[in-house]
């Protein structure tokens, strides 16, 4: 119950942040801005893959998309402060 708890409340966050890049990008055209809005809108979907897997009906084994999401997300941080 608590996994799903903290799952829902880090997909909230997750969009929340990318629609704060969004409006941060709309405003400066910054390219830092538009990595973050895709590194949490994928942060937001590897979120909703694990949930989906805390469910019973999914059987399948998504640990590797869910770990080249994470490579993914990681690198477009790095480039979003190294494009600073």
């Amino acid at each position: 119950m608590i996994e799903t708890v903290l799952a829902i409340v880090a997909i909230i966050l997750a969009l929340a942040l990318a629609g704060v890049s969004l409006i941060a990008y709309r405003k400066s055209h910054l390219r830092a801005a538009l990595y973050l809005i895709i590194a949490f809108l994928l942060m937001a979907i590897k979120k909703i893959l694990e949930a989906l897997h805390l469910a019973a009906w999914i059987e399948r084994d998504i640990s590797i998309a869910v770990g080249g999401l994470e490579v993914i997300v990681l690198l477009l941080f790095v480039l979003a402060l190294w494009k600073r």
